[in-house]
């Protein structure tokens, strides 16, 4: 069995292996695998001219590589072909000077071989809806209701512009802890994809941002990050609020979120504005390099 890294050029080679495998992890990722051929590290696994495995953990933020993609062709040892590609992708990633490797599961097929690799589960991702029309509002004493305004005397909403990127990954890079955090690239990514992004600024300061993206399930907000040094001040509500406006006005059928389960604020604040657990959960392994 050949291992090497994976080209621009093995496009369709890959495609044809990640549509005839049901062995087959992706990340939620703003891009699909094939988009990651030609970075560092990605690895494919070739018996003769055949593709049987191939994994991926191009670190970006440059600190965590993340599983973009493992997957395993059929009828072959997957434990086998996928321990190969993952000594290649740890050396790499060891190499490259990342801090951590990490994984969040969608489904379970991969769990056995991760805990082989020495990751571990450190958190959990849990998903949370808003039907069209909910009405479950716990609004604070001196806040507007969900119909009043979106921006308070102190916090002012605006657009997500251009020019704004860099001050979006600064803003993340505030709020999140690794593995968490965007970076530019990403930031960037995840515009492309926006159907609303908006910017919130406190006392004249970039305090925070939302992007969310749409489609015909309805809208889903992406990302929200608060500046540490403004959270608890209502800027998170007033984003979130502002969000559920647009939706609401395109009569989008629901919102999803998805948050951790152990950030107790996030999850008070989107209950506050009549969202509700799913029953949806993603496990996130890690390994500390």
């Amino acid at each position: 069995m050949l291992t090497r890294p994976a080209l621009p050029a093995d496009h369709s080679l890959l495609s044809r292996l990640l549509r005839s495998t049901p062995l087959c992890h992706t990340h939620l990722d703003w891009q699909p695998p094939e988009a990651w051929l030609g970075t560092r590290p990605f690895y494919l696994a070739l018996d003769g001219d055949k593709l049987v495995g191939a994994l991926a953990a191009t670190p970006d933020p440059p600190d965590v590589g993340w599983v973009r993609l493992a997957a395993a062709a059929e009828g072959v040892d997957a434990g086998v072909v996928l321990d190969t590609l993952w000594r290649a992708t740890r050396e790499t990633l060891v190499e490259m000077k990342a801090s951590q490797i990490a994984c969040m599961m969608v489904n379970d097929w991969l769990a056995p071989h991760l805990a082989r690799w020495g990751l571990t589960c450190f958190t959990n991702v849990v998903a949370l809806a808003r039907k069209h029309g909910a009405t479950k509002l716990q609004t604070a004493p001196g806040w507007p209701s969900l119909l009043a305004p979106a921006s308070t005397p102190r916090v002012r909403l605006r657009p997500v512009k251009v020019g704004d990127l860099a001050a979006i990954a600064e803003v993340d890079n505030a709020a999140f802890a690794s593995p968490w955090r965007y970076s530019l690239n990403v930031v960037q990514q995840a515009l492309a994809h926006a159907d609303c992004a908006t910017m919130a600024e406190l006392n004249g300061k970039i305090a925070g941002y939302q992007i969310s993206s749409g489609g015909r399930q309805g809208g889903h907000l992406a990302r929200l990050a608060v500046r540490p040094e403004y959270q608890g001040q209502g800027v998170g509500r007033a984003l979130v609020s502002e969000m559920i406006r647009y939706f609401e006005k395109r009569n989008a059928p629901r919102i999803t979120v998805n948050t951790q389960t152990d950030n107790e604020p996030s999850l008070a604040l989107y209950r506050s504005l009549g969202f509700e657990l799913t029953g949806e959960s993603y496990a996130v392994w890690r390994l500390l390099l």
